[in-house]
């Protein structure tokens, strides 16, 4: 019996089909698979000249070109709908097309959109006619019935034809190659889990080595955001804040992930992206153990600061104390602070932080504490920095040489600074100073400091509408309402220099004060008292004005003159 073609194929044509068969199934690479399908098929169909092969993006919905044979590599950008042109509509009817001439292709009533025709004739302009005289599709159907994508033969030369039974060959081809490229889109899909998790090892093993080695968060942040491909900032409720180098082009973040040690709360990851490009099911894995190493290093990093918190405080407590043991100078070294110059002990309150939550008000008044704590750093090096009882205790170190006012102007322009930042970050924190006197003498440190939190508690008691405040400002008010050491702190802020200066000069300028006090209205007994004469008692006041840096035509300054002269006359101060 002979066997007619359209039930049985040829002996070459089932040669051809054993040659695709044992192609296909000779890689589990995609690519390399798609390839060897697509030439093998054409091979196998004489009057075949090229060919695409197009496969389902289910996220897109669109069919995308993955092989293709004599056409321009352009035809890669075609994205064809279900239903656009045969290719589209041989997917979605999921039955085979067979157009046998020229004029079938082009009057096909599923037309191509302008695009896709656009980047098809580019593909095909290295052939003559700038067309395919002869086409056919087949779906690519797997065992298990799905649809997975299309195969689309073309004959760019004009003689030649294509026949029911190449459409067979070429289903009997597609069916073979689906089923491969199901087992290879298996195999790829455990390669690619594969790769996940060892990116995921090398990942954890890359983060404990940064950690191990104490490169810092700022280093982790910069590798967190390297594997996610996104912008980051990392806020700890200290007030630290780290940032990956790509700025992020949009102030407000998309993602929050808070970092927990159990129910402490110790900070925020922040992500920015865009809607396009979204976080990746794979990146919530790296993002969750970032935020457990972001963790452990907060909480290093915390201890180690609370150790050296604790050092510097029971230096402060002894300070305080008045305690000054031969060895206060080197363990203050050794925390930081420079001691062969001045200090001026400065008390600092951060407070009424306008913050909603809890937490955003301790992250908002930590972050000001920390801007503190560097512009501190920045205008006073060498300084030492310390939190007592809700107040942040200064101990500024300045050079030997330097002036009251030149270092109160500095302060002043940190308090500034702060108000700013506080303004810009919308932490209404109201920050107070109170400043002590300058010092050149460690034993006089613990008064000073003393006085400073004195100046503190009175701009609080007082509704002192300014930012930075001495005590010579609450002068009247100290006196009033403090013992004899406010008396003796008094009467030495406006004599002291005076007092010293005739010790080292042998002047009588505190003398010639007391009657300068005493004859306010009669500068010419005042001089006839001290046996000089009227220009010599000018000179001397000018002199003392210098001294103390102050205007003596200034009634509140001369009345605190007054007081110190009539107190000091009775305690014997100037003996």
């Amino acid at each position: 019996m002979v066997r007619t073609p359209e039930h049985h194929l040829s002996s070459a044509r089932s040669a051809a089909v054993i040659n695709v068969a044992n192609a296909v199934n000779s890689t589990l690479e995609l690519d390399e698979l798609f390839e060897l399908t697509l030439s093998e098929s054409i091979r196998a169909i004489p009057d075949a000249d090229g060919g695409a092969l197009f496969l389902y993006d289910q996220p897109s919905g669109l069919l995308l070109c993955r092989a293709y044979v004599n056409f321009d590599e352009i035809v890669e950008q075609i994205r064809l709908l279900p239903g656009e042109s045969f290719t589209g509509d041989c997917f979605k009817k999921r039955t085979p097309i067979l157009l046998s001439d020229r004029t079938e292709i082009l009057g096909y009533p599923s037309p191509m959109r302008s695009e896709n025709r656009r980047l098809l004739n580019h593909s095909m302009a290295r052939h003559p006619s700038n067309n395919s005289y002869r086409a056919m599709s087949v779906p690519l159907i797997t065992a298990k019935g799905e649809c997975i994508g299309v195969m689309t033969l073309n004959g760019f030369a004009e003689k030649g034809t294509f026949s029911v039974s190449d459409v067979g060959l070429l289903e009997t081809i597609a069916g073979l190659a689906a089923t491969a490229l199901e087992r290879a889109a298996l195999y790829e899909d455990i390669k690619i889990k594969n790769q996940i998790i060892k990116s995921m090892i090398d990942y954890q093993q890359e983060q404990l080595v940064n950690m191990n080695s104490g490169k810092g968060p700022d280093v982790m942040l910069e590798q967190l955001g390297a594997v996610i491909g996104k912008p980051l900032s990392l806020l700890t409720v200290y007030g630290e804040v780290y940032n990956s180098s790509s700025n992020p082009e949009h102030p407000k973040p998309l993602h929050e992930y808070l970092i927990r040690d159990g129910r402490q709360l110790l900070g925020k990851l922040l992500i920015y992206s865009d809607s396009r490009t979204g976080l990746r099911q794979t990146d919530d894995y790296f993002i969750q153990q970032s935020l457990l190493f972001f963790a452990l290093e907060i909480n290093r990093r915390s201890a180690m600061r609370q150790a050296e918190h604790k050092y510097k405080t029971e230096l402060m407590d002894h300070l305080m104390k008045g305690v000054l043991t031969e060895d206060f100078l080197a363990k203050a070294e050794s925390l930081g602070l420079d001691t062969s110059g001045a200090f001026l002990p400065v008390a600092v309150r951060i407070g009424n932080v306008g913050a909603v939550q809890p937490v955003d008000q301790l992250m908002k008044q930590n972050e000001i504490a920390s801007f503190l704590e560097l512009e501190v750093s920045r205008a006073f090096p060498g300084s030492l920095v310390v939190l007592r009882d809700q107040v942040y205790l200064l101990l500024l170190s300045v050079r030997p040489e330097a002036d009251y006012k030149g270092v109160y102007r500095r302060l002043s322009a940190i308090a500034e600074d702060i108000d700013q930042f506080s303004a810009v970050t919308k932490g209404g924190a109201i920050t107070r100073f109170g400043a002590g006197r300058l010092v050149r003498r460690i034993e006089k440190l613990p008064e000073e400091l003393q006085s400073s939190i004195a100046t503190l508690k009175l701009m609080e008691e007082t509704g002192f509408s300014g930012r930075i405040a001495d005590g010579s400002q609450f002068l009247l008010e100290r006196l009033i309402s403090g013992s004899g050491k406010e008396v003796r702190s008094f009467i030495d802020i406006y004599l002291e220099p005076i007092c010293t200066y005739d010790r080292e000069k042998g002047t009588e300028l505190a003398k010639t004060l007391q009657a300068y006090c005493r004859n306010l209205q009669r500068p010419g007994q005042a001089a006839k008292e001290l046996h000089i004469h009227t220009n010599t008692l000018q000179y001397r006041i000018k002199q003392i004005s210098r001294l103390l840096d102050a205007d003596l035509a200034d009634p509140e300054i001369l009345l605190n003159l007054q007081l110190a002269c009539r107190l000091a006359g009775g305690s014997g101060y100037l003996q």
